[in-house]
């Protein structure tokens, strides 16, 4: 077997179905399974799913064990040469998973890979590559030097901002969103430390990777859409305290004389929470609660199918119209100023993509040229559309 897909879901049911709807066509040319762990969402949902993918292996935690020790449970039942480590509120394009696969391959001195990221509105998500996390990058991200040059590699520098996100390049940290490793070196590496509960525990085994003496590869030519309902900005307090703790775990397992930079790392969380007061709020969640007014991308009964899923949220009186598209449509949907006069016109805010009418790769390229527009997905044969988390 080639692949191990592990989900770990806590309270996201629409986006678990979604994603797994996705990896299924992704994994059309690729021999794996999916592994679903359940961190006791308590909700029930789940149940549901089990009953419509017979084929996803589901694993339920009787509580809470956090992000790093349940996707160490799904790592026990993973049969792959390869285990991706894969978010629920992420789509995978159909490309996707067969270039990473192809990737690893071919170059037997890389231990893992990662992928570029966009959002709902299809920004790019700076996470998707980074440098090693040291007191300087992280005062040029919160102080807000590096937004001011992102293509810099020394301002800023945590975010790799000098290489091309299109392209491929070796770099120091991966994304626990998409991190497809190696088996043999999650067995040797005992996978996830499970000290880390959730944050930081993507940071701890791209490092441990590399002290292996393998690469690590960012894949710039490979998309996943990554909604991210939670923004730094929308942590709760609890949610701050996990994560300083992980990143003070980070700093004292990795840095000599580590404890000598705590009273730093306490410096840089006051540092974040003046700026989360000062900045607006990054997060697609307030899109993915609204109910503005959307086009539809698909046939007709695709168009129809997707304005009685609204009509059932009562959310009437979103779409104002279908677009039809037929096959090969990114080229027809070449018209993009058109689409884009459309939008402007009738004041649409979002799109939703009828799948497999457009597929998610074209739905990833249509993105990136149509940002500001947020994206939802309808699947064939499947009731569910996310409009919260």
């Amino acid at each position: 077997m080639e692949l191990s897909i592990i989900i770990v879901n806590y309270r996201v049911p629409v986006f678990l179905e979604q994603c797994i709807l996705s990896v299924k066509r992704s994994m059309q040319q690729i021999s794996g399974e999916i592994i679903v762990v359940d961190n006791a969402s308590e909700d029930k949902s789940v149940e549901h799913l089990r009953k419509a993918f017979p084929d996803v292996q589901f694993i339920f935690s009787p509580t809470n064990i956090g992000f790093a020790r349940a996707n160490n449970l799904g790592l026990a039942h993973a049969s792959g040469q390869y285990v991706l480590f894969l978010n629920p509120d992420t789509l995978v394009p159909e490309n996707t998973l067969s270039h990473c696969v192809q990737f690893l391959h071919k170059n037997i001195s890389c231990g893992a890979v990662g992928v570029r990221m966009i959002n709902g509105f299809g920004n790019y998500l700076p996470e998707s590559k980074r440098a090693r996390p040291g007191l300087l990058n992280a005062f040029f991200k919160l102080t807000g030097v590096a937004a001011l040059f992102p293509k810099s590699g020394w301002l800023n520098h945590y975010a790799l901002g000098h290489l091309s996100i299109q392209e491929q390049h070796p770099v120091a940290i991966l994304a626990g969103a998409f991190m497809m490793v190696r088996k043999t070196i999650l067995n040797q590496l005992d996978g996830f430390d499970a000290a880390f509960f959730m944050y930081g525990e993507d940071v701890d085994l791209s490092v441990r990777v590399q002290q292996l003496g393998y690469s690590i590869f960012y894949l710039g030519d490979a998309c996943i859409i990554h909604y991210k309902g939670q923004s730094s900005r929308n942590r709760t307090q609890q949610q701050n305290r996990i994560f300083y703790k992980a990143m003070r775990l980070f700093v004292q397992k990795h840095y000599r004389l580590g404890g000598l930079l705590i009273p730093f790392i306490f410096l840089v969380q006051w540092m974040a929470a003046f700026r989360k007061w000062l900045s607006p709020p990054r997060s697609v969640m307030p899109m993915l609660n609204s109910v503005s007014s959307a086009f539809v991308l698909g046939d007709l009964v695709a168009c129809e199918h997707a304005r009685l899923l609204i009509n059932n949220r009562s959310k009437p009186g979103i779409i104002k119209g279908c677009i039809g598209i037929q096959e090969k449509a990114l080229s027809q949907i070449g018209h993009l100023s058109e689409l884009s006069l459309l939008c402007q016109q009738y004041d649409i805010k979002q799109l939703i993509i009828c799948v497999p009418d457009l597929s998610l790769q074209e739905a990833t390229q249509l993105m990136t040229r149509l940002r500001g527009l947020f994206f939802r997905f309808v699947f064939t044969g499947s009731d569910s559309l996310p409009f919260n988390n």
